[in-house]
């Protein structure tokens, strides 16, 4: 795949050289085949740096990567694996992703959490920003988060870049949710509504924003965890909105 700094990376000056990135850019970013290993489709976080070094701005790469392959989030297997244990140390047992997309990350979650004996279901609705015509992983559901999280009454949410203005009031309120992690910018930034931040305790997870890297780059990324109804450290906040 082209490199940060090609300009075909963006532009693409003729049909045949936009035909070229679009199969680099599905070979690098691809669902793994039925017999695939959990983490065999990602990408290492040390493989991620070289193609994204951290101390350059690659926004306009990454967006377009993420339009010629329908994936807002890109997690390394070093990401997986340590949401995977954190999710063990809590001794959690159910989890949902909402938003779950073509199921990039669903397809190397879901068969760790397995392992652990945790049930995980993800969720997508189909709607916004995605390619029906590159296939999502079989574990994807059609669904409403908002209609199953009461359904499947999972203990953590885990919820990549939720659409610009969308509140995730709705699951923070559920009183068997113990975490909500939201995937996405800092401060909220393009994804989710932006007053959840105020109304909501929450707090950035320092080590899981350190890996992974979503679309608009390594400067606006950022994980956060917002504290559940199920949670002691619940709170909200109806004056701040």
């Amino acid at each position: 795949m082209s490199r940060p700094g090609d300009p075909n990376l963006l532009q693409p000056q003729s049909w045949r050289e936009q035909q070229n990135f679009q199969r680099q850019a599905q070979a690098l970013v691809r669902l793994p085949g039925p017999a695939a290993p959990p983490l065999a489709h990602l990408l290492s976080e040390a493989e991620w740096q070289a193609r994204f070094p951290a101390d350059q701005d690659l926004e306009l790469e990454l967006m377009a990567l993420s339009q010629a392959t329908g994936v807002y989030f890109f997690p390394s297997k070093e990401w997986v694996m340590l949401i995977a244990r954190w999710l063990q140390n809590l001794r959690i047992s159910r989890v949902l992703e909402a938003g779950a997309g073509r199921g990039y990350l669903a397809a190397a979650l879901g068969p760790l959490l397995a392992q652990a004996n945790i049930a995980f279901r993800a969720i997508d609705r189909r709607e916004g920003e995605f390619n029906p015509g590159l296939g999502s992983h079989p574990s994807v559901e059609a669904g409403d988060v908002f209609a199953e999280i009461w359904n499947f009454r999972p203990q953590v949410v885990i919820y990549a870049w939720p659409p610009p203005g969308q509140s995730l009031a709705a699951i923070c309120r559920c009183p068997h949710v113990r975490y909500l992690v939201v995937i996405g910018e800092r401060n909220g930034g393009c994804t989710g509504a932006a007053a959840d931040w105020q109304r909501f305790r929450h707090q950035v997870s320092g080590i899981l924003s350190r890996y992974g890297i979503g679309r608009s780059g390594r400067r606006h990324h950022a994980v956060t965890v917002f504290y559940g109804a199920g949670s002691p450290k619940f709170a909200e906040y109806p004056s701040l909105g």
